[in-house]
């Protein structure tokens, strides 16, 4: 009774994690969901020392640059061609994109190798057709690896399987 109750919980618990939309880009790779937009400026200069202190002051913390990409590369996904999604190499907390005039903060949840976001929602349709922005500015980057949930999968069916065999072993002793 205990196993079924365990297996229950253990397939439960994944089909209600399975259930994230995720973007995917050419070549099946997938890049997450959509990173969680927290502000916009316009007219600021661009500049390290410059973009960390106003990241810094909108996300409340302070933040350290990690590194810059540019000009960054965006690649178009699969399943909204008004999404596009751009490796990131610092699995940074927070990454802020800029074109010609305005910079957008991002706080970066959903995948930490990947930056995903509306373009149009931000940029507007003709930088849709240009698919060019002048660079990306990372923050509080590292080394940060998160189990994905196949690794969870695995641990649990290992899980299970050892109980299974001390049940066994108890059985015939």
């Amino acid at each position: 009774m205990k196993i079924k109750t365990m297996l229950f919980s253990v397939l439960l618990a994944f089909s209600v994690s399975g259930s994230a939309f995720a973007y995917t880009i050419a070549g099946g790779t997938d890049v997450g969901g959509l990173d969680t937009f927290m502000a916009e400026t316009t007219g600021m200069s661009s500049g390290e020392a410059t973009e960390t202190a106003w990241a810094s002051g909108i996300a409340g913390t302070q933040l350290t640059f990690a590194g810059k990409t540019d000009p960054a590369s965006f690649q178009v996904t699969v399943e909204d061609a008004g999404v596009i999604a751009f490796q990131l190499f610092t699995a940074p907390t927070y990454f802020l994109v800029k074109d010609a005039r305005k910079h957008v903060l991002f706080k970066n949840e959903q995948s930490m190798d990947w930056g995903v976001f509306n373009l149009l929602a931000y940029f507007g349709a003709n930088k849709l057709e240009e698919l060019e922005l002048s660079h990306l500015t990372e923050f509080n980057g590292g080394t940060v690896t998160v189990p994905e949930p196949g690794t969870l999968g695995l641990l649990g069916l290992g899980i299970l399987g050892l109980l299974t065999v001390r049940r066994k072993l108890q059985r015939t002793a």
